[in-house]
């Protein structure tokens, strides 16, 4: 009797199953949402404004710099001034509205199926929760992730003016990316166990106030430092200097901005000695490390708590 060969997988469909971007359009919730906003007038509307709006302050950035300044435009120094005004506009403008955007594409994700009378029906079906929530998050990162990618070539300029590197362009994509994903999951987390998308909207919008109004503690707390240094010991400034760094590590426009400064400074990616306010001597890690790690585990609780919250039945 013939010994019978165990089965073995094809190299290629064993491959396929650890593709991620196979598992991800095997789950029908991101296809049919993606198919359903590319289809809709909207989504271009959104694309070609947002462009625009870029567009605008790059052109504003680029005359003022030009009109004001007494350097001639074939000096390298000016040539790399400007290169570094525009990338840095792009990346501000794109954390700004990547973080009001994303909120706004999710919000009504859960809640909007609540309204619809269509909840129940998938909760009924084989799709599990896990596979709605990330589906339905699924499909706005893959529309706003499309938005980072369409500005790329206007970041691009930077590049033939010169004055920034390959590392500032990484990082700023990591921030973007991790920016919207957060805020994408922001709104996931709200219409997840809210009724109605007015209510998770107007909450969702509410907690990225809340999370801007941190630049008014930062601005008086650094304030407090720079005159309270010299008369208070260094264990309660160098408290209040770690507290501040958090706060300015969790703000997406602080955390970019200073960050840059590090680099250009202290020619340093990964840290710094210098202290902004005060006369804290700490080495301090640059804040987009710690902004990094700080939202990847706000959004991994975030769409934990989701998925439980769309599991739970509806009382």
């Amino acid at each position: 009797m013939e010994n019978s060969a165990p089965a073995t997988t094809p190299p290629e469909k064993a491959a396929s199953r650890f593709n991620l971007f196979n598992r991800m359009m095997e789950n029908p919730v991101i296809m049919k949402e993606l198919r359903g906003r590319m289809r809709s007038r909207r989504a271009f509307v959104l694309l070609t404004a947002y462009l625009v709006l870029i567009s605008l302050f790059i052109g504003m950035i680029y005359t003022l710099l030009e009109t004001e300044s007494s350097l001639s435009a074939s000096d390298p120094d000016f040539r790399q001034n400007v290169g570094k005004a525009i990338f840095s506009t792009v990346v501000l403008m794109e954390l700004l509205l990547v973080s009001f955007i994303g909120p706004g594409l999710t919000s009504g994700a859960i809640t909007s199926e609540r309204e619809h009378q269509t909840f129940d029906l998938l909760r009924t079906s084989l799709l599990s929760a896990r596979s709605l929530v990330l589906g339905k998050l699924g499909s706005a990162f893959v529309y706003l992730f499309l938005l980072i990618l369409t500005a790329l070539p206007i970041q691009s300029l930077a590049f033939i003016l010169g004055g920034v590197g390959l590392a500032e362009m990484l990082i700023s994509s990591l921030m973007l990316v991790i920016t919207a994903i957060m805020f994408c999951s922001l709104g996931i987390f709200f219409s997840s166990f809210m009724k109605r998308t007015l209510t998770a909207t107007v909450s969702s919008y509410a907690a990225i106030l809340l999370s801007f109004l941190i630049l008014v503690v930062i601005f008086f707390l650094g304030a407090y430092l720079d005159t309270a240094s010299s008369n208070r010991s260094a264990a309660y400034v160098n408290t209040l200097t770690i507290l501040l760094w958090l706060l300015i590590s969790t703000n997406p426009m602080l955390a970019a901005i200073i960050s840059e400064v590090i680099l250009i400074d202290d020619h340093n990616l990964y840290y710094t000695t210098n202290s902004l306010f005060g006369n804290s001597s700490l080495t301090l890690p640059s804040p987009w490390i710690i902004y990094v790690v700080v939202y990847v585990i706000i959004t991994i609780l975030m769409v934990h708590f989701s998925i439980r919250f769309v599991q739970r039945p509806d009382k």
